[in-house]
Formats: C-alpha cells, sequence, structure tokens
C-alpha cells in the first residue's frame, strides 16, 4: 500500500483512533471502580463520624475506613412490607441506582421534597451495643435542595424517635449560605431532638432560633439566610419519615423493640 497515498492515511488515522478508544475505555472502566469505591469510602467515614467510631476531624485511609465499618450492621428494608429483607445483601445494594430503574423502584407521591421514585428497598446501618442491643439506626435521607439534591443520614437513638446526630454527605448548596448544613456548628443543635409526636405525627420544625431541646424538643435551628435549604430539608424530613417512606417501617420497629424483642441481633420484623 502507498503510505503517501490517501488510503493509507485514511487506514492509519482510523487504527490511531481505534487504539485510542480503547485506551481510552480501558482507563474509564478502570478508574470508575475506583471512584465508585472511593464514594463508598467517603460516605462510611461519614457514617463512622456519625456512630463516634470516627472523630469528626480524622482523616483515615481507604482500608481503615473498612476495616472499621464492621462494626456497623447495614440491612435491607422491603419498602413494600415495611420489614428487614435478609435476602438482600445491603453492603452491595447500591439504593440510588435502585431509585433510578423503574423495575427497582416505584414512582413517589407528589411531595415537596423533589423525591421522584422510591427504591423497593433502602439501606439502614445500625451499630450495636456490645450486648447485641441496639445503639443507634441511621436513616438515609435526601431530597431536592437550592442547588440541586441533598444527600444524608437522620441518626436516631434507640427510642427511634429521638435525633442522635445528622450529617449530609452530598449537596450543591452555595458554601456560605445553604452550605452551612455540614458544619458542626449547625449539626450540634440537632442531638436531643424528637421526630414524632405522640400522635405518631412527624413534629420536627425547623425554625429559628429555637430554646434548647429540653424545652423544644420538636423544633431544630434553621439555616439563617438560606430559606430554600431550610425548606429543603424540612421537606426530606417529612417526607422519609413519613407514611410514604420509613414512617411505617420505625413504628413497627419501635413496637418489637418496646416488647422486648431481639429484632436487631437476629433479623427479626
Amino acid at each position: 500500500m502507498n503510505r503517501n497515498g490517501a488510503t493509507y492515511t485514511l487506514f492509519f488515522t482510523l487504527a490511531v483512533c481505534a487504539v485510542c478508544s480503547l485506551i481510552v475505555a480501558g482507563a474509564y472502566v478502570a478508574l470508575a471502580e475506583r471512584q465508585r469505591a472511593d464514594a463508598a469510602a467517603f460516605r462510611m467515614l461519614d457514617i463512622l463520624r456519625l456512630t463516634g467510631l470516627a472523630e469528626e476531624d480524622e482523616q483515615l485511609e481507604r482500608d481503615e475506613i473498612f476495616e472499621r465499618f464492621e462494626a456497623i450492621r447495614a440491612r435491607a428494608v422491603d419498602m413494600e412490607t415495611n420489614r428487614f429483607d435478609p435476602e438482600v445483601d445491603a453492603r452491595l445494594f447500591d439504593q440510588r441506582e435502585a431509585s433510578r430503574d423503574p423495575t427497582q423502584s416505584v414512582e413517589a407521591p407528589p411531595n415537596p421534597a423533589g423525591v421522584r421514585r422510591i427504591p423497593s428497598h433502602a439501606v439502614v446501618y445500625e451499630r450495636l451495643n456490645d450486648d447485641g442491643s441496639l445503639d443507634q439506626i441511621l436513616i438515609p435521607i435526601h431530597g431536592q435542595g437550592y442547588g440541586g439534591q441533598i444527600f444524608g443520614f437522620l441518626s436516631l437513638e434507640p427510642d427511634l424517635n429521638t435525633v442522635r446526630e445528622i450529617v449530609f454527605y452530598e449537596h450543591q448548596e452555595t458554601p456560605t449560605l445553604g452550605g452551612r448544613i455540614d458544619r458542626t456548628s449547625w449539626r450540634r443543635n440537632w442531638p436531643g431532638r424528637r421526630v414524632f409526636d405522640e400522635s405518631g405525627n412527624v413534629a420536627l420544625t425547623l425554625v429559628s432560633r429555637p430554646p434548647p431541646a429540653d424545652e423544644a424538643p420538636y423544633q431544630v435551628d434553621a439555616i439563617s439566610r438560606a430559606s430554600v435549604t431550610t425548606a429543603g430539608v424540612q421537606n426530606m424530613i417529612n417526607f422519609w419519615f413519613g407514611p410514604d417512606a420509613f414512617g411505617p417501617f420505625l413504628e413497627a420497629y419501635r413496637e418489637e423493640l418496646a416488647a422486648g424483642g431481639s429484632r436487631g441481633a437476629a433479623g427479626g420484623l
């Protein structure tokens, strides 16, 4: 073949493009797996901090994060039956991916939180005491904020009502305004507040400068000068702890624990 001809130039160009495409595709696949592992590690680190297994400002390598996370139990909740589903491996289940898959989710009823679909299963995280009793449970929450979707966890005490802690691990809120939702100074207002009133309805409300938790257990500090983000957090609390999401599950779990059940240790409800 004439190397100076147009045919050779065309085939050479195509060959180079094909090789480059293979290299790029291979790099993408390799890096995608690493990115997923890194994202999982960051989420696990937030959970470790929430449960007291890592200090707030402690930085850990990925392997150490995975090692410490052995003390946390991930469990899948069947969102239709409101029961734990032992057949689903919660550590491998991707709840966000399931929410985007019509075969693994259902359309959510209209709601101000901006939640479009509810996954067939949701993953909660439990930390147990040495005797196997429940120390705290982490409930995943998400909803629409000012800059986009906000993702986080609300940690509850063993009564499944009193807030232990809250964390938002992914958001696009304005750093000096709504972005303060990930600051310790704001999050420290949440411990001791209560989600449900005596009738089992969601009563937790974000208000400006509420009294201490023992005086106003259903009020928590709003984010000053960030009304849209505040409304977003309020809406996601109302939705995920309401009747269309985790509300029925938490009610059933609370009754089980109050009756002295050992569901937390043996799979239970």
